[in-house]
């Protein structure tokens, strides 16, 4: 049996409902820009979902030393040199903003006794600067709503 076609009309389609997806489609809706997303697998499959470890960001909440430089030197050493250094720079500098932003979206993330975003050493990085939500980061990203 065919199924009747439907049409839609909006003015930016995002393919993909994973992270990055999602996040250009946030940043589109708050822009007042009418935005649809589309993604071949339930929400909960997206790669995204898988990426339990956490969310590199220096937000010195552990470290207080720690700076988006320092995070974006260790992430071109780790990249054994082979990294964009502009995109590097451009990641690490924002990281700080991804966080709040999914704090502002109720992002379930590890917390100090204090209320500080927890932070833990993760992959090469000189500082405690993984941004998590128990072992399932990814998973909580995709819930954050």
């Amino acid at each position: 049996m065919t199924q009747p076609e439907h049409q839609t009309a909006t003015s930016v389609l995002v393919i993909g409902t994973g992270g990055a997806g999602l996040r250009a489609a946030v940043e589109l809706a708050e822009r007042g820009v009418d935005v649809l997303v589309v993604g071949k697998r339930p929400k909960s499959d997206a790669h995204t979902a898988l990426a339990a470890g956490g969310i590199n960001a220096a937000l010195a909440t552990m470290d207080p030393a720690d700076t988006w430089q320092q995070h974006a030197a260790d992430t071109i050493k780790e990249s054994y040199l082979l990294a964009n250094p502009d995109i590097v720079r451009i990641v690490a500098e924002q990281a700080p903003r991804g966080i709040a932003d999914l704090e502002r979206w109720g992002m379930p993330f590890a917390r100090e006794t204090d209320g500080r975003i927890s932070q833990r050493f993760f992959g090469a990085h000189t500082y405690r600067r993984t941004s998590f939500a128990g072992d399932y980061t990814g998973l909580e990203i995709q819930r954050t709503r």
